[in-house]
């Protein structure tokens, strides 16, 4: 009788812990997660995940939702959620597309059921998100930023100067004193970076734009002719001039 039971317990703790219809599967906390729009993406999303052809009656109906963009091609999107009360889509273009100054590699959606309630008694459908993006690796606590190299100092010896532009409202300030490199690999190839900025203090920033801050990186042996990449950014981007 206890190796019945005991097979009845190992089998019924066959299924992914945490995981939930529609949901993405939790990430390896030992992987370094991503994020569009501050909403987390696997990596393996536009290989693995479910084309949006294959969206139920929920996540058709949040298409129709309240100021949602029409979609069109819908097998070029993958699903990232679809529940009764959220929808999120993904869609990685042909190229990088420019977006202001920033070029992007993934469109987004994301529709969420908010407000009064509709005909049925429940919430209707809302676009919450929309727009251009690039998968962002998550830095906790801080801030992303945009990396170039700088034009006005080209690397010497073994120093690479980069402009760090904060992406978070700062109210214009510099971030001077606030960056931090997160991870720095070199090969005979390359230098990998990942570069976040810490939050500016206080409580209340407006987002009018954040300077280019200088800032210099200390390399083992002068850059050469290796390629810096900015590996925040999946893909990774090589760090080119503004």
């Amino acid at each position: 009788m206890k190796r019945i039971v005991a097979l009845l317990l190992l089998v019924a703790g066959c299924g992914s812990p945490g995981a939930e219809a529609g949901k993405p599967p939790p990430a390896d906390p030992a992987e370094p997660t991503y994020t569009c729009h501050e909403q987390p993406i696997p990596l393996d999303i536009m290989s693995t995940g479910r084309p949006a052809t294959q969206l139920g009656p929920d996540g058709r109906a949040a298409l129709k939702g309240q100021e949602v963009r029409e979609v069109g091609d819908l097998a070029k999107w993958r699903i990232v959620e679809e529940t009764g009360e959220r929808l999120a889509i993904i869609k990685e273009f042909d190229g990088p597309q420019q977006r202001w100054t920033t070029p992007v590699t993934h469109d987004f959606l994301m529709v969420e059921r908010f407000g009064p309630p509709d005909a049925d008694g429940r919430p209707s459908w809302h676009l919450r998100s929309s727009g251009g993006c690039n998968l962002r690796r998550n830095l906790g606590d801080l801030g992303v930023a945009e990396l170039t190299l700088d034009p006005a100092k080209p690397p010497t010896g073994t120093a690479l100067h980069l402009l760090v532009t904060e992406r978070a409202c700062a109210s214009g300030q510099s971030a001077n004193g606030r960056i931090r490199v997160i991870l720095q690999e070199e090969s005979n190839r390359d230098v990998r970076l990942v570069i976040g900025v810490s939050r500016a203090p206080g409580d209340l920033h407006n987002c009018m734009g954040n300077p280019a801050t200088p800032y210099t990186v200390e390399l083992s042996r002068p850059l050469g002719d290796r390629v810096p990449y900015d590996t925040g950014l999946h893909p990774m981007r090589e760090i080119v001039k503004p």
